[in-house]
């Protein structure tokens, strides 16, 4: 073997080396992500469940409260003579109007303020 041979197999050599304790770094750097799912899911775009509720919601079905969500909904709504969609269809088409006029009814009933 001569001189070039011995340099490019030493330059070949520091090159796996490094290649493999980058590898190494970023194997330690998953596992400890793994030890830590907050983090690992925090990362995903996920939040935390155990927030504070609003003070504005009356309701939430993330929370497991959506059976009060919608009986509040609708005991509002039927006050007011207006009908509740029952199928992704009827939601679709609904017009803004109608929407709007859904979302004031529900503000009014639990006396909060309706924007105009």
């Amino acid at each position: 073997m001569s001189v070039s041979d011995d340099d490019s197999a030493l330059t070949l050599m520091k090159a796996l080396i490094t290649k493999m304790e980058s590898m190494d770094a970023e194997i330690t750097g998953l596992r400890k992500s793994m030890n830590t799912p907050e983090l690992l899911l925090k990362r995903a775009g996920f939040v935390r469940a155990n927030t504070p509720v609003n003070e504005d919601v009356w309701g939430d079905p993330l929370r497991g409260e959506l059976g009060d969500v919608i009986s509040k909904a609708a005991g509002a709504v039927d006050k007011t003579g207006m009908e509740i969609p029952t199928t992704n269809e009827d939601f679709h088409e609904m017009s803004w109007e109608h929407i709007h006029a859904m979302a004031n009814i529900a503000a009014e009933s639990e006396g909060r303020r309706v924007d105009e």
